[in-house]
């Protein structure tokens, strides 16, 4: 089996022992009390352990490979969700929530992006970064509602086996991987090649990252407040948008085209949709297109994202991308506790900002599309 058949086994894995309850995640703390203000405030502790954490892990994940990086930091997720799960949603418990969480999520994505980058050829990325897509895609489709499903019925013990069990054979593949250390230093940040456009993109893009954690608590206090409705219209938007990314990737890599300001109106479009519309039924077809749109743009942005990342020393440039989008999401969710802690207005400021981060756009450098 080659490296990219076996890349896409640990996609597939992973993503369904972390979508299993990572999207309830809001919704959890706004059931067990917590206000718009305050989630906001968690989000200014989780963006700020996020943007610290980044550095020593990748440099732990140089020194031991990724692979271990992955395994050793397996079971905090486990303990991640103790904290939040159990009765006592206390200040300490957030805080030990926020940290094992972010631990298990930074060094899931260094090493994601690190193993992307040795895996995808140099030309034509999109096709391969496609396949990925629908990979993740397609275990998406089944789990958000198997988490919803937990959610709503399971015992504690129950769900943390499950995410345990899933964590648990999403790393085999890992060990099929070969990784030989590498053994450039992390200091020589100016050897980086980032184009001042995709600077201002990576930090313009955190509004979507943020406005995607905030929906499913806002479709839950404004459209229906169940846990197998998220479920229900995240499991629509990946049944949408499946065929569609096969298709996509492979015409913008004939095309050498990224679309990226296409998807930015689109999905300003759809969000706008998502704001005002609070019949379930048709928030569903919303979904659909949102499926569509959704996936034109993480198809471009990886694609983009990944072909600079071939100009540039592997894990050093995961380490920057990481950081840079960790202290810009961190500084946008402060601004926004600072100003504004109504959520709808948090998510139509993130909906214009998808037009203003298709307007920018992505120079992926010099041979790129750009």
């Amino acid at each position: 089996m080659n490296k990219l058949k076996i890349f896409n086994i640990f996609v597939f894995l992973s993503t369904l022992a972390r979508s299993l309850i990572d999207i309830f995640i809001p919704i959890i703390l706004y059931n067990k009390g917590l206000n718009i203000e305050s989630i906001i405030f968690f989000l200014v502790i989780y963006y700020s352990l996020s943007f610290i954490l980044v550095m020593p892990l990748s440099i732990i994940g140089k020194k031991i490979t990724f692979k271990w990086l992955m395994i050793i930091t397996s079971i905090s997720i486990i303990i991640a969700y103790y904290f939040l799960i159990i009765d006592d949603l206390s200040l300490i418990n957030i805080l030990l929530f926020a940290l094992f969480h972010v631990i298990n999520t930074q060094a899931y994505w260094l090493s994601r992006h690190y193993y992307t980058l040795s895996v995808l050829p140099k030309r034509d990325i999109a096709d391969e970064v496609g396949n990925i897509i629908i990979v993740t895609t397609i275990a998406l489709i089944p789990i958000s509602y198997l988490g919803a499903l937990m959610m709503n019925g399971f015992d504690k013990e129950v769900i943390f086996s499950i995410i345990l069990f899933f964590y648990l054979i999403s790393i085999i593949p890992l060990y099929k991987l070969k990784e030989v250390k590498d053994n450039n230093k992390l200091n020589n940040i100016d050897n980086i090649i980032l184009p001042k456009k995709s600077f201002w993109f990576l930090i313009l893009a955190q509004f979507k990252m943020i406005s995607r954690y905030l929906f499913p608590l806002f479709i839950f206090i404004n459209v229906k407040d169940n846990y197998e409705y998220i479920g229900i219209f995240n499991t629509s938007i990946g049944i949408a948008s499946t065929f569609f990314v096969y298709y996509y990737a492979r015409k913008i890599d004939k095309e050498k085209k990224d679309y990226l300001i296409l998807s930015g109106v689109l999905g300003c479009l759809v969000y706008l949709f998502k704001l005002n519309i609070i019949d379930t039924g048709i928030l569903l077809l919303v979904a659909l297109f949102e499926g569509l749109v959704d996936k034109m743009y993480e198809v471009s942005f990886n694609r983009n994202l990944y072909a600079l990342g071939h100009k540039n020393e592997s894990i050093l440039y995961v380490t920057i991308i990481e950081g840079l989008q960790n202290f810009s999401r961190l500084i946008i969710v402060l601004v926004f506790g600072l100003l504004f802690v109504d959520i709808n207005t948090i998510l139509y400021i993130s909906a214009f900002m998808l037009i203003i981060t298709g307007l920018v756009g992505f120079d992926d450098g010099y041979g790129g599309y750009k």
